[in-house]
């Protein structure tokens, strides 16, 4: 990568605008996943067919796609439904699904806190509970595929997609693709270089403490301290492992690619990061944190979903400048002056790119109906009208459009404005500059494809001692990255423990996987 390059891009970015940002869930969890082993669950895709009523026509109709025969689908969402949204969906957005594509959409909201592997959509797979799909990310699609709860889309992806195929990249499949099947939808098209590896912030705060700018650990630790004292906010509730965090550490370039181990970018090795000078450093300073107050109590138990949109928190991960979408609406709601920004913590490093999506609409082996999800999820990135529809409401209801951009009317949430965005055909908000955007829509332009991009992990021979490293990890690891344990004093005990998990078993496996990966790229 030309740093110089990437260096002018960043600067245009964070420095000219303030509109620069961070992700919140973004269909994902705001700490890792933790693929815990669950009921087998193994249900035979291949019997769940396609039923005829559902094949595309050529009839005339608003959408070659659309069937014969109107069908039901169920698709489970998290958070809570607005007001707003439910109107929608008994009115005009169930109109349009009915005349798009002659499907009924229901849809099932569960809990934040139950979006991941292990959680209750999990259960319902194994249960045989019916729903037709739920979004998913990277790490719960690996664990769910593993447990035999994903169906191979790969039959829908070609007939039902194409629009999709028009306004997203599919390479976005990859981060779903096993043993030559494809098992989630990715939706939605963002830049994703540097996912995680920059640290967003208050930028309001920045300007009021007189800060310019944060590019090592020790002045986020600056800004932390002074948002600590004149706001009272704590520093983050996410751990020390977190990728802004890890990248001040050191001159490595590190990437994570599971539980315990992490891939150096320049040397193709699998590093302990247990055993590394990263992990030491980032749990010592996450003590010190601790220790000054910056660290919340509750950390590991605290059951608020987005502590930094409540307020609490003055510093999270960023995700490629979505703040706008992601973090600054719901943080506006409790703070309507405040204003995010993001920064790369060791700006001069290189910027990896691990994955396009990391949001996508998995389809369970107990639906029949993975046709109609796919004509969903094409409907829903089928255009501009649609992308905008689905994101923002009814013009002139819910929005209007100001000079070519979108002006919020409600501010209630509908589909979940970070999961439809889509550079290609979605009309940007007030809130960004024409600057910004142009800046924006070529952020990956230099970023570097990570050794793992594509790599997926079967933990089928060693899914005991995942399981049994999992939870060392949850119960000793966790603790000290949260700075609450003191290294020195429980280092020892945490290596001793995921010895003896397995972790000898654990590793050769990984690295033999990891081998073949390179040695086929």
């Amino acid at each position: 990568m030309k740093k110089k390059m990437l260096s002018a891009v960043l600067t245009t970015a964070m420095f000219l605008s303030v509109l620069t940002g961070c992700g919140s869930n973004d269909g994902q969890n705001q700490t890792p996943l933790n693929e815990t082993p669950g009921q087998s669950g193994q249900t035979d895709a291949a019997s769940n067919t396609i039923s005829p009523a559902a094949e595309p026509t050529n009839s005339s109709g608003s959408s070659s796609l659309k069937p014969d025969t109107l069908d039901t689908i169920t698709v489970v969402l998290f958070g809570e439904e607005s007001p707003r949204m439910q109107e929608l969906m008994e009115k005009e957005f169930q109109q349009v699904f009915i005349d798009e594509i002659n499907t009924k959409v229901e849809l099932m909201y569960l809990p934040w806190t139950e979006n991941g592997a292990g959680g209750k959509v999990d259960l319902m797979i194994a249960s045989g509970q019916e729903f037709d799909a739920c979004i998913v990310d990277p790490r719960w699609a690996a664990s769910s595929y593993n447990k035999g709860y994903l169906q191979d889309l790969s039959d829908v992806i070609d007939t039902y997609l194409p629009d999709w195929h028009e306004n997203v990249d599919p390479t976005a499949f990859d981060a779903y693709r096993y043993d030559g099947g494809i098992y989630a939808i990715p939706i939605g098209n963002k830049p994703t270089g540097g996912v995680y590896s920059t640290v967003c912030v208050r930028q309001d705060i920045m300007d009021a403490i007189n800060m310019e700018n944060i590019s090592t650990l020790d002045e986020l630790e600056e800004y932390a301290q002074k948002a600590k004292e004149l706001y009272g906010l704590y520093a983050t509730y996410e751990l020390a492992d977190s990728e802004y965090i890890i990248r001040g550490t050191s001159d490595r370039n590190l990437i994570p690619l599971c539980t315990g181990i992490w891939v150096d970018q320049d040397t193709q090795e699998l590093v302990n990061f247990v055993d590394s000078p990263e992990f030491e450093t980032a749990v010592k300073r996450f003590n010190d944190w601790y220790a000054q107050g910056l660290i919340p109590k509750d950390i590991l138990t605290n059951t608020v979903t987005l502590p930094f949109q409540a307020n609490m928190t003055s510093f999270m991960r960023g995700t490629c400048g979505t703040t706008l979408i992601e973090n600054e609406p719901g943080l506006q709601t409790v703070v309507p002056e405040a204003k995010t920004a993001e920064y790369y913590i060791a700006p001069e490093k290189p910027i990896y790119k691990k994955t396009y999506e990391n949001t996508a609409f998995q389809v369970p082996v107990t639906s029949n109906k993975a046709d109609r999800v796919a004509m969903f999820v094409n409907l829903l990135q089928k255009n501009t009208e649609m992308a905008n529809l689905f994101a923002y409401g009814i013009e002139g209801t819910d929005y209007e459009l100001i000079d070519g951009k979108v002006s919020k009317i409600s501010t209630e949430e509908l589909f979940y404005e970070w999961m439809i965005y889509n550079v290609k055909i979605s009309t940007p908000t007030m809130a960004y500059t024409d600057e910004f955007m142009d800046v924006y829509k070529n952020w990956d332009e230099n970023a570097l494809p990570s050794l793992s991009f594509g790599f997926s992990i079967d933990y089928s021979a060693i899914q005991t001692e995942k399981a049994q490293i999992d939870s060392v990890w949850e119960e000793l690891a966790k603790p000290m990255l949260a700075g609450l344990k003191d290294y020195d004093a429980n280092i020892e005990e945490l290596k001793s423990e995921l010895k003896k998990a397995g972790w000898d078993a654990y590793v050769a496996d990984i690295q033999k996987q990891f081998d073949t990966f390179l040695a086929e790229k």
